[in-house]
């Protein structure tokens, strides 16, 4: 975003001090408020500054120096998994589609009777299936699964940011997260709205401190 001399002039005044207020920072250019005055309001609506009644105007730049990107970006996903929505490898096609409405989940996780990850069902995979077969009562859900080891997963040493770019590599809304590299048992979930959320909850915690 270009800037003119002036309203560069204010953005690197307020780096240097805030808050100022308007008549400050116009005394410090030698100049009116009114004059300025369209270039804070539109540094304030580019979110550049921040307007405080009665205190004056901030660099909200500043604010950003408080955020711990480490915490953000490097947290193991073991901090914040999500729990898994299993069915058997035997379960129907209509059971599937009631778990996956009654749970309200993406992604359904289909597992042996050793409770290993063998397989995967997503909602497209379902309702595609359910309006090109007519015969969802009897018909198994392990027929249109995707298989191992055709499922890309995750471990729980994953930070924040690997996890992101496996689910933005692999074009997938989720990932199993199996206790090691070599194993299938899936000890959790996780999602792209659960890092969204994850980064929206230090956001709130930095905002409000």
């Amino acid at each position: 975003m270009d800037f003119t001399k002036r309203q560069t002039r204010i953005i690197n005044m307020l780096k240097q001090t805030s808050p100022l207020t308007s008549e400050k920072i116009a005394g410090n250019l030698e100049l009116s408020v009114s004059t300025i005055r369209p270039d804070l309001r539109f540094l304030t609506s580019v979110e550049i500054l921040n307007a405080r009644p009665k205190v004056g105007y901030e660099f909200k730049g500043n604010q950003l120096l408080n955020f711990d990107y480490d915490h953000i970006y490097q947290t193991p996903i073991s901090e914040i998994l999500l729990p898994t929505t299993e069915i058997k490898a035997s379960d129907t096609l209509q059971m599937a589609v009631g778990k996956l409405f009654l749970k309200d989940v993406g992604s359904l996780y289909v597992v042996n009777e050793k409770g290993d990850l063998v397989g995967l069902i997503s909602r497209k995979d379902l309702l595609r299936a359910s309006l090109n077969n007519s015969n969802v009562q009897s018909m198994m859900a392990s027929i249109i699964m995707t298989r191992m080891p055709n499922i890309i997963t995750a471990t729980p040493d994953m930070s924040v940011i690997e996890a992101g770019k496996l689910l933005l590599l692999h074009k997938v809304d989720s990932l199993p997260v199996v206790e090691k590299q070599s194993s299938r048992h899936a000890i959790g979930k996780i999602t792209k709205n659960r890092i969204f959320q994850h980064f929206i909850e230090i956001g709130m915690k930095t905002i409000n401190n």
